[in-house]
């Protein structure tokens, strides 16, 4: 077989390629440069020479339909490659190959193209222009002009040079491979490796002597070129612009395989030697100082090659919020969010402002984009379609900043005070916003009615939706949660979305006030033929129907038992209640003990109400959105196939843009609603009588404010209010979750690895990894999960918060980490927050309920700041403030802290005295910080006159 020429045989590595990886190969020849190359190839394959068949096109369409006949016939296609000279994209169109070169894949090589790739790194790239501006005449001559170029002699350095690889060289010009230096003895091998990176990536003499001036060049100082050279040619290619500095300009114009070459090599440089790469490119920053002068944030690309860069942008950033650009904010925190630069991975605070850049941005463009008022609506059916399928992303991005504004917003960021201000701003064009809303829709009720048709009613929900699912064969799961604002049940949908799960969402308005008392009853089926009938005395104490009256859990549960008793052979059908607490807390065996027989199971759950009431609510919507499906995962485990998610009321978040109104005393109204005796009507407020409502036993009136203020009581503020007529308080979501099937398969079982580390920025931090537990031989080995969701909590002590600030690496939702199984270790930031300040344990675990996963509670104490008001009682007496002890082996160290725990303090000499010697208590001093993570407190170390002086902090 006849070796192939140096240009050929790169083509036809490239050919062969596409032939594996597509196929059928349509190769489009617009100048006929390959038709010996092509006819060579057919002459190959019929010896056996070539693997695939190859049909060419030589001036009859009949003689090539007729040799493509055998080919293209079977369900996969097989390798082929058909050659059309002479053709383009538009006149195949016009040929009978039309149908091939549709079910084929499309290939074009120009000719000068194949030369540079050929050429590159073996001739100059100064040579390689001056060849091809004469232009080609064909294939063969380009064979024998690079052909004479390689036959040139090399030898010592060069050869050398010549077998090493290009990362290897960076390495040896950035001082990590010492060989190479070694090996570059005089100024004539530094002249021969500079024309060899000149070849191979286009760094120039023009380059050099813009970077190191008119100094003669050294070893160290060409690496120094060469790193700046790479930094600037990935620059001037993301730039939207053409640079500014002249010599930066003809870096625009670098052949493709000298760019590819240099990019290969600048990530090589970041992801290897990140250190270097930083410090590198703070010098060659020095050198662009007029460059990075002229540059505007819109001039730049994705790619952060320079700090001052993603500086730019940053500062532009924070400026857009500020001029309400909210669309210019938001295309820059999605490109540095989506693929953080380099920089940002070393630089958490900046991390944490364009975390917070996206979700303001986010509200700004929702609020643009859901402007338009209700004043052209004029059903109650009408406005709840626009809430449900667009308006509520407001609210959704609103509870989302205001979290994030909780979370993350302190004042060691760099940019604190203007992202303050436009966190600010944000609340006031968020309440302009909902104000408008609310006064439209207290309109649209005034016109209409404030009770919508009875498919919309909540006092149906139960009719319609969950009672028809009693009555099928399968089991059903009532989820009654407490506040449950409808944007949050949109949160959940993607978490539910799976293979054999269908899914659905609607909205329903709740009843009004939209109060506990009045939505979580009529929840139940209460109402007759459309009306309620209330319970004697003033206001909303539950609902009567039949011989008793509905307004405790245990009541609906009957009155749900009452509707939905079927007698039929199979036997009575039972309804059980229980709490969302009671579900999360049990293991799946002790749920389908308890459970297996019950037809409908209601789940009552009070935590985001409770939650908001508390103040503490924006801490902690996230997990209780996590138990919610954490609920789930574990009633589905146990063969339940229905599931209702429903609520009886939303809310409205609370902060400085919430206006106050006084009305009458501060005891008569609360906070947004009136419960009066006459209709008392005031300019911003409407009045709606009971009876409007089909309220029987009380011919009172509630008046409600037109907008999203709130009536003056004396009570502090929480998070969130509701009993008002707002579409925020009023919507609540009809979530359904069917199953078609329930898989039996056993799960892999999964374990957590964890590693805590010292505090940073004032952050606690551990790394986390999980992997597959290991099977004994033999046992069968199930496929096992892509990703699986941690989060942490402090056992034992639902008064303390965790909150997750940063997991580089990962994606974080509602508070929980998404770790890729089996890969690297994912570090995570998060605060302890309870009533006093202490020390406690954590604990990693799989929140979801999904996979077998074992939680892990490692034996370091972390910080918890005592910053919470307003929080759940604090719970004392937990058996790990005596259990830290068995931590250590050492029984003279556990005596040392035993000592301090009991008695505050320690001198160096008591401490000799209990370790035995002076060296004992030298290499206590060492491992100090170790020993401190297995307490529950803290540890100072004062030096006296007398020596040191170990302090336990109160």
């Amino acid at each position: 077989m006849k070796e192939l020429n140096f240009i050929t045989s790169v083509l036809e590595e490239q050919v062969k390629g596409e032939l594996r990886q597509q196929g059928i190969v349509v190769w489009l020849d617009k100048d006929g440069y390959y038709n010996t190359y092509v006819d060579d190839l057919i002459a190959r394959y019929s010896r056996g020479e070539f693997f695939a068949p190859v049909v060419a096109f030589r001036g009859s369409y009949l003689e090539m339909l007729l040799a493509l006949e055998p080919y293209g016939n079977g369900l996969d296609p097989e390798p082929l490659l058909i050659h059309l000279p002479g053709h383009t994209e538009e006149t195949v169109r016009k040929t009978p190959i039309l149908e091939l070169y549709h079910a084929g894949y499309r290939f074009r090589k120009a000719l000068d193209t194949l030369i540079r790739e050929a050429a590159t790194g073996r001739v100059t790239p100064a040579e390689i222009d001056a060849y091809l501006k004469n232009g080609i005449s064909d294939l063969n001559s380009a064979e024998v002009w690079l052909e004479s170029h390689l036959a040139q002699p090399q030898g010592g350095i060069a050869a050398y040079l010549n077998s090493l690889s290009l990362e290897w060289i960076l390495d040896g010009l950035l001082g990590e491979e010492k060989v190479l230096q070694s090996k570059i003895s005089d100024s004539s091998a530094l002249d021969t490796l500079a024309q060899h990176l000149y070849r191979h990536t286009g760094l120039d003499q023009a380059f050099l002597q813009f970077f190191q001036g008119n100094k003669l060049l050294s070893f160290i100082d060409l690496g120094d070129a060469f790193a700046a050279w790479l930094m600037c040619v990935e620059y001037v290619n993301d730039l939207k612009r053409s640079p500014y500095l002249d010599t930066l300009k003809p870096l625009t114009r670098l052949s493709n395989p000298l760019r590819k070459a240099c990019e290969q090599l600048i990530n090589y440089l970041r992801q290897r030697h990140p250190e270097i790469y930083a410090i590198k490119a703070t010098i060659v920053e020095s050198h662009l100082e007029p460059e990075l002068n002229a540059i505007r944030p819109e001039d730049l690309g994705k790619i952060d090659t320079f700090h001052r860069e993603e500086s730019i942008i940053l500062e532009s950033a924070v400026r857009s919020l500020l001029t309400g650009e909210w669309q210019k904010a938001m295309q820059w925190s999605d490109s540095r969010t989506e693929t953080p630069s380099f920089w940002l991975e070393r630089d958490r605070t900046r991390r944490l402002e364009w975390s917070l850049i996206r979700d303001a941005a986010t509200l700004g463009c929702e609020i643009d984009k859901n402007g338009r008022s209700l004043k052209d609506i004029y059903t109650l059916r009408e406005a709840l379609e626009i809430y449900t399928q667009s308006a509520y992303a407001v609210d959704k991005a609103h509870r989302h900043l205001e979290q994030q504004r909780l979370k993350l917003l302190e004042p060691t960021l760099p940019h604190f005070a203007q992202l303050l201000e436009a966190a600010d701003k944000l609340r006031s064009e968020y309440r302009n916003w909902a104000d408008t809303l609310a006064q439209d829709f207290a309109n649209i009720c005034t016109r209409e009615s404030f009770l919508p048709d009875d498919d919309l009613q909540q006092r149906t929900l139960y009719d319609q939706v969950v009672h028809p699912l009693t009555k099928t064969n399968k089991k059903v799961a009532y989820f009654l949660i407490d506040a449950f604002r409808y944007e949050m049940a949109t949160e959940l949908i993607a978490e539910f979305e799976d293979s054999g799960i269908t899914v659905n969402l609607k909205g329903r308005y709740a009843e009004l006030p939209t109060i506990t008392a009045v939505g979580m009853n009529l929840l139940a089926p209460v109402h007759q033929f459309g009306k309620l009938s209330l319970a004697n005395g003033e206001g909303f104490k539950g609902f009567k129907t039949g011989e008793y009256t509905v307004r405790k859990p245990d009541e609906r549960v009957r009155a749900m038992s009452d509707k939905s008793i079927d007698n039929v052979s199979a036997g009575r059908r039972k309804v059980r209640g229980v709490s969302l607490a009671e579900i999360c807390d049990r293991s799946t065996t002790s749920l389908k003990k308890s459970y297996s027989d019950a037809n409908l199971i209601v789940v009552h759950s009070k935590e985001i109400d409770d939650a908001g009431e508390a103040n503490v609510g924006l801490a902690t919507f996230e997990t209780w959105l996590q138990q919610i499906k954490s609920a789930w995962n574990l009633l589905k485990s146990i063969g339940i196939n229905e599931f209702v998610f429903t609520a009886d009321h939303g809310f409205l978040l609370q902060d400085q843009t919430t206006q106050e109104k006084p009305y009458g005393s501060k005891k008569d109204p609360n906070r947004r609603y009136i419960l009066a005796a006459d209709a008392r009507l005031e300019e911003g407020m409407v009045v709606v009588p009971l009876n409007a409502l089909q309220y029987e036993g009380q011919n009172n009136y509630l008046l409600f404010r037109k907008d999203t203020a709130i009536f003056a009581t004396g009570n502090p503020g929480a998070t969130f209010v509701h009993g008002g007529n707002s579409l925020q308080e009023r919507v609540i979501p009809v979530l359904t979750v069917s199953h078609r099937y329930q898989s039996n398969l056993a799960m892999v079982k999964y374990l957590i690895e964890a590693k805590p580390e010292r505090e940073i920025m004032g952050h606690s931090r551990i790394q986390v990894r999980i992997k597959p537990a290991p099977v004994a031989q033999g046992v069968l080995s199930f496929v096992t999960a892509k990703t699986i969701n941690l989060a942490l909590r402090v056992p034992e002590r639902p008064d303390i918060q965790i909150i997750i600030k940063d997991a580089p690496g990962a994606e974080v939702k509602n508070q929980q980490i998404e770790i890729p199984v089996g890969g690297d270790w994912i570090e995570v930031l998060f605060d302890l927050k309870g009533q006093r300040d202490e020390r406690d344990l954590i604990e990693v675990f799989h929140p979801d309920n999904i996979e077998d996963v074992d939680p892990l509670i490692p034996q370091t104490y972390f910080n918890v700041s005592g910053s919470l008001q307003n929080a759940s009682p604090r719970v004392t007496g937990s058996s790990r403030d005596t259990n830290w002890q068995d931590s250590f082996e050492d029984e003279a160290i556990r005596n040392v802290f035993l000592h301090l725990q009991q008695h505050s303090s320690i001198t160096e000499i008591e401490l000799t005295q209990m370790l035995g010697s002076a060296r004992q208590v030298r290499r206590f001093s060492v491992e100090f910080e170790e020993h401190l993570k297995k307490v529950p407190f803290s540890v100072i170390i004062e030096t006296t006159s007398n020596g040191k002086r170990y302090v336990k902090q109160s």
